[in-house]
């Protein structure tokens, strides 16, 4: 007869040098960027309230969400250039010969700084205007490059600290939520991912943002997948229970 034994280890949701890359730059996005404080930032949640756009598919679309993830993360739609990419299959004459190429759908999310006008443009694939979510959480991935790069604040691009900035700056919903999208089609299923974290590091990310904004159960958190909420709550539990732990580093123990 097999005998389960319950295991005594203590529960650590990422590896310490993780969960300190997120609390360290967690603090220094405070610093950064003091107003609205953080628990006075708002967080946007999928509706129309807080996106009031009538969805068709169009740039328009674009343009319009653009405007908000702009005005939520402090900086000037009118720095920001957007550009579009087909998405798709596309033909190339060879001359001999025909090649069909299809691209990634998810690749042209391109970060470009300072173009010719002192822009930044931002090339989308024209395939996210049919996906609200995903086109929302990529302009504030995108958006978080010009604000940490542009503004000279770190001095290259660092695509995890950039969406460890969604989560600050109010839109870790789309994002956590974008960084794995199950999709099913006649032959297939799978899923999409977007982002640079894994689920666990969204789940940290968000638990921290929660924690520090002292909300022990945020209503918002319905709008986060099973997944992620499952996820999220044991991170949230994790630093409820270990809270002395949190938001010590090595050097200051040192001393």
């Amino acid at each position: 007869m097999f005998k389960f034994f319950k295991s005594n280890r203590k529960y650590e949701p990422l590896d310490y040098d993780l969960r300190k890359f997120f609390e360290y730059n967690l603090l220094w996005l405070m610093e950064e960027f003091p107003e609205p404080r953080l628990e006075e930032r708002k967080l946007l949640i999928p509706n129309t309230d807080d996106f009031p756009i009538e969805w068709n598919g169009t740039k328009q679309n674009a343009l319009d969400a653009l405007e908000i993830v702009c005005q939520q993360m402090q900086v000037s739609a009118d720095l920001i250039e957007l550009d579009f990419e087909e998405s798709g299959i596309k033909e190339f004459d060879m001359g001999d010969s025909v090649i069909f190429v299809e691209s990634d759908p998810e690749a042209p999310q391109q970060f470009h700084a300072n173009n010719s006008e002192g822009k930044s443009t931002i090339t989308l694939a024209e395939n996210l205007l049919d996906k609200p979510n995903t086109l929302i959480a990529t302009l504030a991935h995108e958006i978080a490059q010009v604000r940490l790069v542009d503004e000279k604040r770190i001095a290259e691009a660092d695509v995890m600290l950039a969406d460890l900035s969604t989560v600050f700056f109010g839109f870790g919903l789309f994002n956590a939520n974008a960084a794995f999208e199950f999709g099913q089609e006649f032959d297939r299923w799978g899923y999409n991912s977007l982002g640079y974290l894994k689920l666990e590091e969204w789940a940290y990310a968000l638990a921290l943002f929660a924690f520090l904004r002292n909300e022990d159960n945020p209503t918002w958190k319905q709008y986060l997948s099973k997944t992620l909420t499952s996820d999220f709550e044991k991170n949230l539990r994790y630093i409820a229970e270990n809270e002395d732990e949190i938001f010590k580093f090595e050097d200051e123990e040192k001393e």
